[in-house]
């Protein structure tokens, strides 16, 4: 699965001038939260990206899955979830501390820094972008959510093909919050503790530049972080950073609710082709034979072999 984004990690921290066994120090931490969270994928997994006609052909067509910016995705709320439960565990932390206690008030400004409205949302500016795939196979729940009802597909995927996008990282989402917390509470601590260790080295701005590196590492996390309530998704994601040449590639798009911000993103797996396609799947509908043949023809007339189309064992319900 890797470490988080090494490369253009160390160059943020490296443009804020501070030391690089401090980096390394950071992403260590940050992998080990990633196993605490057990999110390493099974990489043999065939995994399920729901979406419509359209977005089927978008996507053949383009050769590319839109990643979409963490604070457009359908629930706008959930990236906030994980950053309530560290602002909780910092504010525990800090109500054992006296305030003349080194660190205790940059624990109490990141409290602060942390919190979050629909007026002022932090994701809104994160450099992080999400594809979302399911493990669940040929699913009613999927389909009515993702699939836009009659006429939706699922685009099957091995793990492992994900894997090698750069700046990216392939992970299965976690839902307990027991395991939530206990992240939490190590992040926490681990806050006071590398706070506490670069106030030795004497770096400039030392208070500025912690916080900013420091909720720079741990909101990586957060997207494959989610409530126990969306469980029943069993989601795996590959989350994006964005990079500043790709800037020209983004797509704005206007939903009903927002403006909102999406990356293409291309599988080195898969070449020229761009997507790893393995299995489609034709959703619920009236007319699936015609229509699988149609989705095989249009995999076909862009480089795709036949026989990768089968039609849903879903009954179809007219609304």
């Amino acid at each position: 699965m890797g470490t988080f984004y090494p490369r253009s990690g160390r160059d943020r921290y490296n443009g804020c001038m501070t030391k690089p066994e401090l980096v390394e120090r950071y992403l260590a931490f940050a992998a080990t939260l990633l196993e605490r969270l057990a999110a390493k994928p099974d990489l043999d997994k065939l995994v399920w990206h729901y979406t419509t006609g359209a977005g089927l052909i978008g996507i053949v067509e383009s050769g590319s899955i839109f990643a979409t910016q963490v604070s457009c995705l359908n629930d706008a709320t959930e990236v906030r979830y994980s950053a309530k439960g560290l602002r909780e565990a910092l504010s525990v932390l800090v109500t054992g501390m006296d305030e003349h206690q080194p660190g205790a008030t940059v624990l109490k400004r990141y409290v602060e820094l942390l919190q979050d409205s629909d007026a002022a949302p932090n994701s809104a500016t994160l450099p992080y972008f999400v594809t979302c795939f399911s493990s669940l196979e040929d699913d009613l729940g999927q389909w009515r959510s993702y699939g836009g009802g009659e006429n939706g597909y699922a685009i099957g995927i091995m793990v492992r093909d994900l894997i090698g996008t750069p700046n990216s990282l392939v992970a299965r989402v976690n839902y307990d919050a027991g395991t939530h917390a206990d992240v939490s509470k190590e992040a926490a601590e681990a806050t006071l503790r590398f706070y506490r260790e670069g106030l030795k080295e004497g770096i400039d701005d030392w208070d500025g530049v912690f916080l900013n590196l420091w909720d720079y590492t741990l909101t990586q996390l957060a997207p494959i972080i989610k409530d126990p309530g969306f469980a029943v998704e069993q989601e795996i994601r590959l989350v994006h950073q964005l990079q500043e040449p790709e800037l020209l590639q983004l797509n704005v798009r206007q939903r009903k609710t927002m403006m909102s911000r999406h990356l293409p993103i291309r599988f080195p797996s898969a070449g020229k082709l761009g997507v790893p396609i393995s299995k489609v799947i034709v959703g619920p509908c009236r007319h699936r034979e015609i229509t699988r043949i149609g989705v095989d023809t249009l995999l076909r007339t862009h480089g795709y072999p036949s026989g990768l189309v089968v039609s849903s064992q879903r009954p179809y319900q007219e609304a």
